[in-house]
């Protein structure tokens, strides 16, 4: 039985994700939200979730993913509230969730295009197989 060695998933996935997550957090908030869910997710969220990624790596359930990325989303509304409030950011408890939620479902939107690297080669939901080379 092999098991993967890793799951991947490129800017074909990674950018349509980060803006999914920045459109869905917005679309509440209005501009003010597109601004600053767009810095945060520039200068925080997106190198929190490509390291976060980059962890995961070696795991292949997709649902630990998507909460991975979810987590990553709550620590960017924290840290992002706590430069924009100071220490009132508890106050507005319910953006972090927000925040949280919507990066776990950026991430859950992409599910379909990753590729799991086995030992055997790469399976790649999505994408079509090559055809084989003639002899």
């Amino acid at each position: 039985m092999s098991r993967a060695l890793r799951v991947t998933f490129g800017p074909g996935a990674f950018l349509p994700g980060a803006f999914l997550t920045v459109l869905v957090f917005g679309f509440p908030l209005g501009f003010p939200g597109y601004i600053y869910g767009t810095l945060s997710a520039l200068f925080l969220g997106m190198p929190l979730a490509l390291a976060t990624g980059v962890c995961m790596r070696p795991v292949r359930n997709q649902a630990l993913h998507i909460l991975a990325i979810g987590c990553a989303g709550l620590v960017t509304g924290v840290i992002t509230l706590m430069f924009i409030t100071g220490s009132h950011w508890a106050s507005m408890w319910g953006t972090v969730l927000w925040t949280g939620f919507c990066a776990a479902l950026g991430r859950a939107a992409v599910v379909g295009l990753v590729c799991t690297h086995d030992a055997g080669g790469a399976q790649c939901k999505g994408v079509p197989e090559p055809a084989p080379l003639e002899p």
